[in-house]
């Protein structure tokens, strides 16, 4: 009998601290949204005026492509009522595009952009989110069957033509070998067409070159720089060009051909700019990156958000612009860069 009520006793210990810890976390949250409204109402005048509030969820804060993109995200929406949170950086442990997404829903925001790949998960929170009257813009990842009321993002077929062609530019001889990085984990689909996109383009030229994929795992930089340091450093397999999808795996992959005096033996074709990409162009490290407009993407966001709140309707489809830099106009993107 005592054992029976001791085991009872730790039921409800247990039971009660789930429940302060899912209060805690919907308190902080609700601390996070009043002091950065706060903080924008003092500094931003008459943008400072609220209707909505838009989670952002799904990138990195450490990603330079992010960080640009919900910063031109935040801006743009507080000129048009719209409080655009960066979902969870505020929080000291770290939760995954679920989590925070659920946490959202039950926040009652008044919408959401996720930037995330395809995964059932994702699906049925977005489906759930739509039930509960709160609009979905996907970013960068199209989910099309889930309920989502638009995409922003660039066209990943086309996409994968661009890196097909600089592929094409890249390999030197027949016989060459192409790994494609890929940041999902084992359990997430992969960006099917941006790689369809790649091997197509490469095939229809009479040449032998293979096209694989690599998983290089979570969008994070410790992870990234173990993936591709195992890739390079594996002799035997090592390929003769590396098709970075994401900002972290394009400087990882710089940092590693450069520090184990791989250059000239592996080729880099990047995404995005930053200064480690433009310098590694630069340096006939990195042939050419592409690069997906992330301040586009961020105002685009807003605009579909921003249309769907206040007349009930938006565009299904916002094109992001794309652009290539190589060594013909790094230099121009340096000095952009540098506010010469």
């Amino acid at each position: 009998m005592k054992r029976f009520m001791d085991d009872n006793r730790l039921m409800y210990i247990v039971m009660a601290a789930t429940v302060l810890l899912v209060l805690s976390i919907m308190i902080g949250f609700s601390v996070s949204l009043d002091q950065d409204k706060s903080g924008s109402d003092e500094a931003g005048g008459e943008e400072g005026s609220y209707s909505y509030h838009v989670a952002m969820v799904g990138g990195d804060p450490s990603d330079v492509f992010w960080e640009s993109l919900y910063e031109e995200a935040r801006t743009a929406g507080a000129k048009v009522g719209i409080y655009a949170e960066d979902f969870g950086a505020a929080l000291n442990e770290d939760y995954s595009t679920s989590e925070l997404v659920r946490m959202a829903i039950d926040s009652r925001v008044d919408g959401i952009v996720i930037e995330t790949d395809a995964t059932e998960d994702i699906e049925s929170l977005i489906s759930q989110a739509e039930q509960a009257g709160i609009p979905v813009v996907t970013l960068m990842e199209d989910v099309p069957d889930s309920g989502r009321i638009s995409y922003v993002g660039a066209n990943d077929y086309t996409l994968g033509e661009m890196y097909g062609q600089e592929v094409l530019k890249a390999v030197e001889k027949d016989g060459a070998s192409v790994d494609v990085l890929v940041p999902v984990n084992e359990e997430e689909s992969s960006p099917s067409f941006i790689y369809t996109g790649i091997s197509e383009t490469v095939a229809q030229t009479s040449r032998d070159i293979s096209v694989s994929t690599v998983r290089t795992g979570e969008d994070r930089e410790f992870v990234s720089e173990e993936r591709v340091r195992g890739i390079l450093l594996d002799e035997e397999n090592r390929p003769d060009v590396l098709v970075c999808l994401n900002v972290v795996d394009t400087i990882s992959a710089y940092q590693c051909v450069r520090d184990y005096n791989l250059v000239g033996k592996v080729k880099i074709i990047g995404y995005y700019s930053s200064p480690e990409i433009l310098e590694g162009i630069q340096k006939g490290v990195i042939q050419s990156t592409i690069m997906v407009n992330a301040q586009e993407a961020g105002r685009l966001c807003m605009e579909a958000m921003e249309e769907y709140l206040s007349q009930r309707y938006t565009s299904e489809y916002f094109p992001v612009s794309v652009e290539l830099i190589n060594e013909k106009n790094v230099d121009a993107y340096i000095q952009e860069e540098s506010g010469e």
